[in-house]
């Protein structure tokens, strides 16, 4: 097992896949605030994640760690990376990186706490110079016909907007630190507010603190044309642009002059990462308590049993489709199987074929591991990440992995 800070290497690894990113060793070491800013000193940890993706049947993901300014890893990392997974095309394995869904792999922790009222059937983003609902209660713009489109496309329900900061920092207007990008929030998503179908102007909805910064550079008031903000959170730890909005940061002036629906891919992405509410200026805070996810305490065993359908991949004849998983909401777990989408695309259907809850995560992730260690050995066959093509009596040897036999004395 790998440990903690093990784990957040793992993940933003995994999270630079999500977006088919290559990283570096400096954005690594930022991501996971390590002293030194090179990222010197990492090579143990990142051995022990080389070991962990190859022990549980993984793409290689520091495969896409790389030297600055190229798309391959140094040649004492490749080195390692063959040691571990024998004789590899890089890009081949940096391919499988991309490929891969790593929001799948619940030892990563993809399930983070959000915000449950966010609806992301409904999300936008916007281009801003920064992110500061405490003064502003409403998001503004230019041109009165743009807010009047996106009222009338709203059809008189909320919608929720990801603020974002250009990696120009030159974008903004704004002098003196009012209105520009602070240096640390160039290229980053700051957070995420919930927006009624109310028109709003600044001397009801913006702080006047604000509106006089404006008057002082401008000699008037800018977006000036408001929708109401009601809600709003902010990133915890605020991701950068090309992780989370790989699309709507290389939009053109649509993003800056008004908002961009996210594609499904930018929904994902987003979601992973944790938000806290904050104030919204002329609303009270509701303190709401949000369950965080419940500790992965049940190991379980999910099968597809269509043997018709399976019969057009590259199962052994008549095998079954077994996923071996950790959760702390099966129920849950097996609507996210059931709803992915390549799921719904190729008409995959699973139930839960067997769970034991654990007395803690660590025992549970650890007996997740020997199950997973198992199927690796004994199934006909491997299909992909904690996937498996089994018979029937695999299967029910598997089960035996996941919900021990209780013996009676």
């Amino acid at each position: 097992m790998i440990t903690a800070f093990q784990n957040d290497i793992a993940r933003f690894l995994a999270i630079q896949a999500l977006g088919r990113q290559r990283t570096t060793y400096p954005e690594l070491a930022r991501a996971v605030s390590w002293p030194h800013p090179q990222g010197r000193g990492l090579g143990k940890h990142l051995w022990e994640v080389l070991n962990y993706t190859h022990d549980q049947g993984l793409p290689c993901l520091t495969s896409i760690l790389c030297i600055a300014g190229t798309r391959r890893p140094p040649e004492g990392a490749l080195e390692f990376i063959r040691q571990v997974y024998g004789p590899t095309d890089i890009e081949a394995e940096q391919q499988r990186v991309f490929e891969f869904d790593w929001a799948s792999v619940a030892a990563l922790a993809f399930e983070q706490p959000i915000a449950p009222e966010i609806d992301f059937d409904r999300i936008y983003a916007t281009r801003t110079w920064g992110f500061d609902p405490m003064e502003w209660g409403m998001t503004g713009f230019t041109h009165e016909a743009t807010r009047d489109q996106i009222l009338e496309r709203m059809d008189d329900r909320p919608i929720y907007i990801v603020y974002f900061c250009s990696q120009h920092a030159e974008a903004i207007e704004g002098t003196d630190g009012r209105f520009t990008i602070a240096p640390e929030n160039v290229a980053r998503v700051l957070g995420i507010v919930e927006v009624q179908p109310e028109k709003a102007a600044h001397d009801t909805h913006t702080a006047p603190e604000a509106v006089r910064d404006m008057l002082e550079l401008w000699g008037r008031p800018r977006w000036q044309f408001g929708l109401t903000n009601s809600r709003a959170w902010e990133f915890v730890n605020p991701p950068w642009t090309r992780e989370a909005l790989p699309h709507a940061r290389s939009t053109s002036w649509e993003a800056t002059r008004g908002i961009v629906e996210l594609t499904e891919e930018e929904k994902r992405l987003v979601r992973q990462y944790a938000l806290r509410e904050v104030a919204v200026y002329g609303h009270e805070l509701r303190q709401v308590a949000y369950a965080l996810r419940e500790p992965m305490h049940t190991t379980y065993l999910a099968v597809c049993e269509d043997t018709d359908l399976l019969a057009k991949t590259r199962a052994p004849a008549g095998a079954r489709l077994v996923k071996i998983g950790v959760s702390g909401d099966t129920d849950r777990r097996l609507r996210d199987l059931n709803d992915h989408h390549f799921a719904k695309i190729f008409g995959l259907r699973f139930r839960m074929l067997a769970t034991q809850r654990w007395p803690s995560q660590d025992e549970a992730l650890a007996r997740e591991a020997a199950a997973l260690e198992w199927a690796l050995v004994n199934a006909s066959a491997h299909a992909s990440g904690e996937y498996f093509f089994m018979t029937e009596r695999e299967t029910m040897d598997a089960v035996t992995k996941v919900k021990p036999a209780k013996y009676v004395r």
